[in-house]
């Protein structure tokens, strides 16, 4: 590990830290933080906070190292000089990073905010369907609930992860989302008779197995009609520059797809949700 990288993996945790330590002061943040018509719920353990902030300050780590090393990574697909996809499998799971430069440095602060936003992705993806915030520690750290068209099976699709954002700098932003096997009573009585329900381990943020706050989910997600899935490590590294907007993505979900649904189609599926993204130079061109 070189020393660039420790550097930058030793602020991250202080930052985490920090958050920590202002974990609970919601009373001072905006609303204009959030989304206006969100009906919000607030956390009532302090030291499910300070856990949460544990979790990802090892995530930013993770991030950053997934995002740094670049060897074992392979060109995937080079849409033009300012949009390409790597892939990488380690420990049997697919990493992906795209490197993408949106022609608009003054759209920076729009692209954090459109990403932050938890229904952010409908500006991009035809297949969201809506997002929410499941739990507030901080204007920064939250537990998030977003919702898909499941293309590989019928039915909404669905996923709760913590999500961080840092910003090292005035121009740096760094979000960052994972997974654990969350209680959000997500009961599947008929399932377990057909086959056996395996717990979701996250297998790049081990710190993470250990967070199991319970979530006050919705009827549908309680009674079982929403297929569910896991963030294993994602981030979005955001920079400002005197021309562009560069953003670098590392993506690694877990589909928890069927058995009868073929690798194939996973990765497809993969693919089509990361080339979304690229819409965000559409959006954000520069007038």
């Amino acid at each position: 590990m070189n020393i660039g990288y420790i550097k930058i993996a030793l602020a991250l945790l202080s930052v985490a830290r920090y958050m920590q330590s202002i974990a609970f002061a919601i009373g001072s943040i905006s609303k204009s933080n959030f989304p206006s018509k969100e009906n919000i719920p607030l956390p009532a353990d302090p030291e499910e906070a300070n856990h949460a902030a544990d979790v990802m300050a090892e995530a930013l780590v993770f991030a950053y190292k997934h995002v740094q090393n670049t060897k074992l990574y392979k060109l995937y697909l080079k849409e033009d000089e300012g949009a390409t996809l790597y892939f990488k499998r380690v420990n049997n799971i697919d990493i992906a990073k795209l490197e993408l430069t949106i022609p608009n440095p003054n759209s920076y602060a729009d692209v954090v905010s459109m990403i932050w936003d938890p229904n952010g992705e409908k500006n991009f993806d035809s297949s969201f369907i809506k997002g929410s915030f499941s739990r507030i520690y901080n204007k920064n750290l939250v537990i998030v609930q977003r919702r898909y068209k499941n293309s590989l099976g019928s039915g909404q699709i669905y996923y709760h992860a913590l999500s961080n954002k840092v910003e090292p700098s005035k121009d740096k932003t760094v979000i960052v989302m994972t997974s654990s096997d969350m209680n959000d009573h997500d009961v599947k009585p008929l399932k377990k008779y057909v086959y056996p329900i395996i717990e979701y381990v996250n297998p790049i943020v081990e710190y993470v197995n250990s967070f199991k706050p319970h979530i006050d989910s919705e009827d549908d997600i309680r009674n079982g009609r929403l297929s569910k899935m896991y963030v294993n490590l994602v981030a979005f590294f955001i920079k400002k520059e005197a021309d562009c907007v560069k953003v670098t993505y590392v993506s690694s979900i877990d589909y928890n797809a069927s058995s009868y649904v073929s690798q194939y189609a996973v990765k497809n599926t993969t693919i089509k949700k990361i080339l979304n993204i690229i819409k965000l130079r559409d959006i954000f061109k520069k007038e």
